[in-house]
């Protein structure tokens, strides 16, 4: 057995023993690893895959989670319904953002996604009659789903964790797909990408949209399990929460979107007891990560892996 596939097996056994053994405060802090994994997975995919530095992703968190709440909370609608429109608001406006941010690249493409994530932050507590303003939308109760409520945090944890199963998986068979291999070699050169003919444009337009729709996902689980949403879920310190995440795991390997998220997410449940200067201690994070462990947790524990006991082939989202 190599080391990829045991960390797989004991995480798996780790998730599927959990809920009967963590106390309910241990529940809320792994709801809310596996749905910011969703988040973390989405802009993750962007710059392993394509270099892309996305901070519209806890965007499309946020108009997944705003779309719940205003829908169900302000106009009543059924969950089905509910579902399909907040779904399809993320997968338009993915589709408007992509075609205008996806054109740029580096630098510019960044500098794209925080004004877009801005301008919608800006609109969720500026459009007080829709969105609450600074107040946002309380009270939004979970669903019941195949008989699962997902109220009881134990039963959400059940759905959640098929979901994000699911989004994983998806990701480790599309990086090593034919697709897979298209991107990252957009990624590496692609002006000769574009003269042998390949769909580039298209391509990275289809992976943006994927992700956006893993991001979107992962906003309305969390808009359940909190029952709130306000214009916070937007702000851009979101949007660099998810980013040290994602450096501090590891873009490498799909393994280092959860070793990111939990450490973040022990990080800000320890020192909210303690301050609230979160960004400064977490901005400390992302230097020291960068600084000692550029290539993330997981990458490192992959080469520790390696050293004692040979070279393994792992789910590698980029080599």
């Amino acid at each position: 057995m190599n080391g990829p596939f045991i960390a797989r097996l004991a995480l798996a056994a780790g998730l599927v023993v959990f809920p009967f053994v963590a106390s309910d405060y241990l529940m809320v802090l792994a709801l809310r690893v596996l749905m910011y994994s969703l988040i973390v997975l989405s802009f993750s995919l962007l710059v392993s895959q394509l270099g892309l530095v996305s901070l519209l992703q806890t965007t499309f968190a946020g108009l997944g989670g705003y779309a719940v709440a205003i829908l169900a909370v302000l106009y009543g609608w059924s969950l089905p319904s509910t579902l399909l429109a907040s779904l399809g608001l993320v997968l338009a406006s993915a589709l408007l953002f992509g075609l205008i941010s996806l054109r740029a690249s580096g630098i510019g493409f960044m500098m794209l996604t925080i004004a877009l994530g801005q301008m919608v932050w800006a609109l969720s507590f500026q459009w007080i009659d829709l969105t609450k303003g600074m107040d946002g939308i309380s009270g939004v109760a979970a669903p019941i789903v195949a008989g699962l409520d997902l109220r009881d945090a134990r039963q959400m944890y059940v759905v959640t964790v098929i979901i994000v199963a699911a989004a994983f998986t998806a990701s480790s068979v599309l990086v090593s797909s034919h697709f897979g291999l298209l991107l990252r070699g957009i990624q590496d050169n692609e002006p000769r990408m574009r003269a042998l003919g390949h769909p580039v444009l298209r391509a990275r337009f289809i992976l943006f949209v994927i992700a956006s729709l893993f991001a979107g996902i992962g906003g309305m689980l969390l808009t359940w399990e909190t029952r709130v949403i306000t214009p916070v879920s937007l702000d851009l310190s979101r949007a660099v929460w998810v980013l040290t995440a994602a450096v501090v795991g590891g873009t490498r390997s799909l393994l280092g979107v959860p070793l990111g998220v939990i450490l973040m997410v022990t990080l800000e449940a320890v020192l909210s007891q303690y301050t609230d200067r979160h960004l400064m201690i977490f901005g400390a994070v992302l230097v020291f990560s960068i600084l000692l462990l550029p290539n993330g947790i997981a990458a490192f524990a992959a080469d520790l892996w390696a050293r004692f006991h040979g070279p393994t082939r792992a789910t590698v989202v980029q080599q």
